[in-house]
C-alpha cells in the first residue's frame, strides 16, 4: 500500500513540475549556409522563477515542429543551450538547433510548451492550465535570395503603471535590411499533442477593455486604447486600469523588395509577451530624440538625446539596436561590420543627456533604415515602480554622392572627372547622367536616384574606383549639364542609389560675340493674361568689321524648368546702335501655373547663326503650409548668380487687397537657402507694419524679387527679377487620428462559420464584407476628419492597395463567389488637406471551409441525384480531386484538379458501375487568406443505386 501511495505522489509532483511557468517568448531563424537550406532555429522563452522554478528546471528539452510532414507530422527534440536570470523573477532560456529543410517553400516553425504561468488576468482562468505556443514563418525561395528572420533586442517582459501610458518596443533588427511591419494578434495555445499547430485562445481579452468603467486613457477623457504602430513597432497601452499580469501577442512581418519594385512578404515572427501592471504614484520620464535621419556612407553621425523627469529622481538613458552589435542581454554579436555605433550617457537627476556617435561606412548602406531605440528609465527606489519612456530614430544610410564634378571639352568629346569616393570605393558603380542646358535644380538631402522629371539621360557607367569618364557622344559647342549618381548592390536583387551630385555645366561659358540674358521677370500673374519682361544685352566685344550685317535677334521660349522644346516667339532686326531693341514683353501667357525659359540667338548676314545665349527662366515661387505659418521657397534656372545676395519677399496686405508690402530682406547663400518661414511678422517697416497672425485655412499671397550678378561683368549691375504671385493657406499638418476598424459581417471567424447552414451559399454570385469604424477620439492628432480611405489585400502576404473611400463610417466591399470573404483591410483617416493618418488596425476575413457529401445517389438520368456532388453549394473552392474504390478496394474512378465535383457513377473506362457501396477519398482545396489555400481530405462511403 505504501508503494502505491509513493507512486501517486511521484505522479502528482511530475505534473506540477511541467506546469505554470511560461511568461513570454519567440522563435527566430538564421540562414547559415549559402549552398544548403540550413538554418539555425532558436526558441527563447522567459519563465517565472518564483512560482515555476521547478517546472523550468525540468524543461531541458522542447519539441520543435518545422512546418512539413512526411507520413505524419514530425517533432524534433531540442535541448536547452542556455539559462540566464533576467532580474530576480524571470529566467531566459535558449533552445536552438540546426536544421536543413528538404526543399524551397514556406515553412511555419512552431513550439508548444505546457504551461503558462498563473494569474494572467486577460486570459481565461485558470491561466496556468493554458499551454504556451509561438510560431515563425519563413519563405525559402531562390527568387529572393538568402534570408534570416529579424532578431528582437528588447526582452518581452515589461512593467506598466496604473493610469499612465505604457510604451514598449521589441527592438527588432533585420540583418538583411528587409522592411518590417507590425500588427497585433491573439496569443495562442497548443492545439493538441504532437500536432505542431496552434489555435487562438478563446476568451482572450484586449487589455484596454479590463477594469472598472469608464475606461479612460491617460488624459482621463478619451477611451483607453491598446495599439501597435505598424511602422515603428511601438506598442502603446493608453492606459492600464486594473492591476495584474497580462499576456499579449503581436506579429512582426518581414517584407523584401522584389525586382519589379513591389514588396513580397517573406516571413513573420509571433512574439508572446507579458506586461505587469502595478499601482504607482511615480511619473514616467520624458525623452527627446531627433527626427529620422539620412546620412551618406562615410560620414560621421553625431546627435544628442535628452530626458527629463519632474520627480527628483535619477534618470538613465540607454539605447539598443543592431548597429551596436549587442544582443538583448548585452553580449557581443555581429550584426553589422565595424564601425559600430556608440552611445554614452551618465545618469543624472531631473535632466540627463546622451551622445550618439556612428562612423558610417559603405557596408551600412541598405534599402531600409536602421531602427535605433532610446529608453529613458527613472530610479524611484524600492518603494515605487520604475517607469520608462521609449522613442525610436530611423537612420537611413545611402550611398555617398560624388564630389568635385568637372568637365572639359577634349578632341574626342567631353571629359567628365570627379573625386574618387573615399567610401564605397570598390563597392559599386558611378552612373553618369547628361542633359542639354543647365538645370539649376538642387537635389534633396535624402533623394535616391535621378528624378525622372529632371529629364537627364544615362550616358555612361564607371566603377566606384574610377574618377573619369569620356562622353564621346557629346556635340561640340552644346551646353550640357552633367551629374553623377552612386549605385551600390545591396544583394543580388536590389541596387541602392544615392542622391544626384551637384551639376557641372559645360558649354555655357560666356564668350566674345554672345548675348547675355539679363531679365525674365514676371510683371503680372494670370492663367491667361500673364506677362513677362525679357531682356538681354547686345553681343559682347562684337566686331562689325569681321562680321557683316544685316543683324537679327531671335527670342525662343520653352515651358518648364527642365523642358528643352523651344519655340520662336519674337524676331528683331537690329543695327547694333543705342536703340532699345533688346527687350520684349511676353504677353497672354499662364504665369500663374507655368515656368518659362528664354534664350536669344544672334544672326549675322541675315540668316547666319552667330551665337546662342545661355538660358534664363522666370522665378518660380512655392511653399508648404505649417501650423499658423508658411514656408515660402523659390528657384530659377538663370546664367547669372543669385547666390549671396539679398532677395526681397512681399506679402499682400489683408487690409488693402492687391497691395503688397515688403516683409523680409533675405540674405541668401546658395540655392538650397532660397526659403523663408513666415510666421506673420513684418520685419521691414518702412512701408508700414503689416504683422499679423497667419490663420490656418486662410490664404496669404506673396511674391519674391531676386537679386543676381554676373561676377565677370560687374558693370551690368544687379539683376532684379520678380516671381509670380503665389497664394497658400497655413494648415495644421498633424496627421488625422487613427480609426478603430470593426466588423459586423458573420464571416469574421471560423466559429461563426459553423452557424451557417450548408445551403447558405447557394445561388450567391457575390459576397460582401462590411467594414465599420468609430470616429477617432484620440488626443495629439487632428480631429477634422473629412473622410476615410479603404485599403484591401486579397491575401495576407500582400501589401494592401486602396480600393475606395468613404465619407461615412461604413464601407461595403462586394467580392466574387470564388474569392468569397477572404481578404485583409485597413483604413486611413484623411482631413481637408488630404493628409492621411497612419493605417488603422488591420482586420482579415476568411472563408468557411465546410462541405458535406450525400450517402446515396442515383445516376439513372431522371434529373434527380444523378451525380455524386456536395450537399451544399461548394463556394470558395479552388479545386477538387477524388478517388473512388469498390468495396473490395479496387480503384474504379479518379479525377484531379476539378473546379467542381460531379461523379456520374462511371468507372475509369467510362462504363456505368453496378449498384453497390463505394468508398471515396476526396481532397478539397478551399480559397483562404493564404495563397496556398486550405487542403482537406474527406473519406466515406456512398451508395450507388441504378
Amino acid at each position: 500500500m505504501k508503494k502505491y501511495i509513493f507512486l501517486v505522489l511521484v505522479f502528482l509532483f511530475s505534473t506540477n513540475a511541467w506546469a505554470t511557468h511560461l511568461r513570454a517568448g519567440e522563435i527566430t531563424a538564421k540562414r547559415i549556409s549559402n549552398t544548403q537550406l540550413t538554418y539555425k532555429i532558436t526558441l527563447i522563452t522567459y519563465t517565472d522563477q518564483i512560482n515555476g522554478r521547478s517546472a523550468n528546471d525540468g524543461q531541458d528539452k522542447v519539441d520543435f515542429y518545422f512546418g512539413f510532414s512526411t507520413s505524419k507530422v514530425e517533432g524534433f527534440k531540442v535541448s536547452r543551450k542556455k539559462k540566464a536570470f533576467i532580474g530576480t523573477s524571470t529566467v531566459c532560456n535558449v533552445y536552438d538547433t540546426t536544421f536543413t529543410f528538404p526543399a524551397a517553400g514556406r515553412y511555419t516553425i512552431s513550439c508548444g510548451i505546457v504551461n503558462r504561468n498563473e494569474k494572467t488576468i486577460n486570459l481565461p482562468q485558470p491561466s496556468e492550465n493554458i499551454s504556451f505556443f509561438v510560431q515563425t514563418t519563413i519563405l525559402i525561395s531562390q527568387s529572393f535570395g538568402l534570408n534570416s528572420t529579424p532578431v528582437l533586442l528588447n526582452i518581452p517582459i515589461d512593467t506598466a503603471a496604473l493610469g499612465q501610458k505604457f510604451i514598449h518596443n521589441p527592438g527588432a533588427f533585420d540583418i538583411d535590411g528587409d522592411s518590417l511591419s507590425y500588427k497585433l494578434t491573439t496569443p495562442q495555445k497548443d492545439k493538441g499533442v504532437d500536432t505542431g499547430i496552434g489555435e487562438f485562445i478563446l476568451g482572450y481579452l484586449d487589455p484596454s477593455t479590463i477594469g472598472k468603467s469608464p475606461l479612460f486613457a491617460e488624459d482621463g477623457k478619451t477611451p483607453a486604447t491598446f495599439k501597435i504602430n505598424p511602422r515603428t513597432g511601438d506598442l502603446v497601452w493608453d492606459a492600464p486600469r486594473e492591476k495584474g499580469q497580462y499576456n499579449i501577442a503581436f506579429i512582426i512581418e518581414e517584407w523584401r523588395r522584389a525586382p519589379d519594385g513591389s514588396f513580397i512578404k517573406i516571413g513573420e515572427i509571433v512574439r508572446d509577451m507579458q506586461i505587469i501592471v502595478v499601482e504607482s504614484d511615480n511619473n514616467r520620464p520624458e525623452l527627446s530624440v531627433p527626427a529620422d535621419i539620412c546620412v551618406e556612407a562615410g560620414k560621421k553621425l553625431d546627435f544628442d538625446v535628452t530626458a527629463k523627469d519632474k520627480d527628483d529622481q535619477i534618470i538613465r538613458i540607454t539605447s539598443s539596436g543592431g548597429i551596436y552589435n549587442l544582443d538583448a542581454s548585452g553580449n557581443k554579436i555581429t550584426f553589422i561590420n565595424p564601425e559600430v555605433a556608440i552611445f554614452k550617457s551618465t545618469a543624472a537627476k531631473k535632466l540627463v543627456k546622451g551622445t550618439f556617435n556612428w562612423a558610417t561606412n559603405c557596408t551600412h548602406v541598405r534599402t531600409q533604415a536602421f531602427d535605433v531605440l532610446f529608453k529613458a528609465e527613472d530610479a524611484p527606489g524600492r518603494s515605487n515602480t520604475q517607469l520608462v519612456d521609449i522613442k525610436s530614430v530611423k537612420i537611413n544610410v545611402i550611398p555617398p554622392r560624388a564630389t568635385g564634378v568637372s568637365a572639359k571639352e577634349i578632341p574626342t568629346g567631353v571629359q567628365v572627372t570627379w573625386n574618387v569616393l573615399s567610401a564605397c570605393k570598390n563597392a559599386g558603380k558611378i552612373l553618369v547622367y547628361r542633359k542639354t542646358g543647365c538645370s539649376g535644380l538642387i537635389p534633396g538631402v535624402c533623394d535616391k536616384g535621378m528624378p525622372a522629371d529632371w529629364s537627364y539621360t544615362l550616358v555612361g557607367t564607371q566603377t566606384t574606383a574610377d574618377s573619369i569618364y569620356i562622353d564621346k557622344t557629346a556635340e561640340k559647342g552644346v551646353t550640357y549639364s552633367y551629374r553623377l549618381v552612386t549605385e551600390i548592390a545591396e544583394n543580388a536583387f536590389t541596387n541602392i542609389q544615392g542622391a544626384p551630385s551637384a551639376e557641372f555645366c559645360i558649354g555655357g561659358e560666356i564668350k566674345s560675340g554672345m548675348n547675355i540674358m539679363t531679365k525674365a521677370s514676371i510683371m503680372s500673374t494670370s492663367k491667361t493674361t500673364g506677362t513677362v519682361d525679357v531682356a538681354w544685352t547686345r553681343p559682347l566685344e562684337f566686331s562689325t568689321t569681321d562680321n557683316k550685317g544685316p543683324y537679327q535677334y531671335k527670342l525662343f521660349r520653352a515651358v518648364g524648368l527642365t523642358n528643352e522644346n523651344y519655340i520662336l516667339i519674337y524676331t528683331q532686326n537690329t543695327v547694333l546702335d543705342k536703340a532699345n531693341d533688346t527687350t520684349f514683353t511676353d504677353k497672354n501667357i499662364n504665369t500663374e501655373e507655368l515656368v518659362y525659359k528664354y534664350k536669344v540667338e544672334f544672326y549675322t548676314e541675315g540668316s547666319k547663326k552667330f551665337s546662342t545665349s545661355s538660358v534664363a527662366s522666370t522665378v518660380r515661387l512655392g511653399g508648404t503650409p505649417g501650423n499658423n505659418s508658411l514656408t515660402i521657397n523659390w528657384q530659377a534656372n538663370v546664367p547669372w548668380s543669385n547666390d549671396n545676395q539679398t532677395h526681397l519677399l512681399y506679402r499682400e496686405n489683408k487690409a488693402k487687397p492687391g497691395e503688397f508690402n515688403l516683409i523680409k530682406k533675405i540674405l541668401v547663400g546658395n540655392a538650397s537657402t532660397y526659403a523663408w518661414k513666415d510666421e506673420g511678422k513684418d520685419e521691414e517697416l518702412a512701408d508700414g507694419n503689416t504683422s499679423t497672425v497667419l490663420n490656418n485655412g486662410e490664404k496669404y499671397c506673396y511674391y519674391v524679387v531676386t537679386a543676381g550678378v554676373y561676377p565677370q561683368f560687374a558693370g551690368i549691375g544687379i539683376l532684379s527679377n520678380a516671381s509670380q504671385i503665389f497664394c497658400l493657406a497655413p494648415a495644421d499638418n498633424t496627421p488625422p487620428c487613427i480609426a478603430e476598424v470593426s466588423s459586423n459581417t458573420l464571416q469574421s471567424s471560423l466559429v461563426k462559420c459553423k452557424e451557417f447552414k450548408l445551403s447558405d451559399y447557394c445561388n450567391e454570385a457575390t459576397f460582401t464584407n462590411k467594414l465599420t469604424w468609430n470616429n477617432p477620439t484620440t488626443t495629439g492628432c487632428r480631429q477634422d476628419i473629412s473622410g476615410y480611405n479603404i485599403y484591401y489585400a486579397r491575401y495576407e502576404d500582400e501589401t494592401p492597395r486602396q480600393i475606395g473611400s468613404s465619407n461615412t463610417n461604413l464601407f461595403n466591399h462586394k467580392k466574387n463567389a470564388k474569392d468569397g470573404f477572404a481578404g485583409c483591410y485597413y483604413i486611413t483617416s484623411k482631413n481637408s488637406f488630404n493628409i492621411e493618418s497612419q493605417p488603422s488596425n488591420k482586420i482579415c476575413f476568411d472563408n468557411c471551409d465546410e462541405i458535406g457529401f450525400p450517402n446515396v445517389f442515383t445516376p439513372n438520368a431522371d434529373g434527380k441525384n444523378d451525380t455524386f456532388s456536395p450537399l451544399n453549394c461548394p463556394a470558395f473552392v479552388q479545386n477538387v480531386s477524388y478517388d473512388i474504390y469498390s468495396s473490395k478496394g479496387a480503384k474504379v474512378a479518379q479525377q484531379v484538379n476539378l473546379t467542381e465535383l460531379n461523379w456520374d457513377g462511371k468507372d475509369l473506362s467510362g462504363k456505368a458501375l453496378a449498384s453497390g457501396v463505394y468508398y471515396y477519398v476526396i481532397t478539397v482545396t478551399f480559397e483562404k487568406l493564404s495563397r496556398q489555400g486550405l487542403k482537406k481530405t474527406y473519406k466515406g462511403y456512398v451508395s450507388l443505386l441504378n
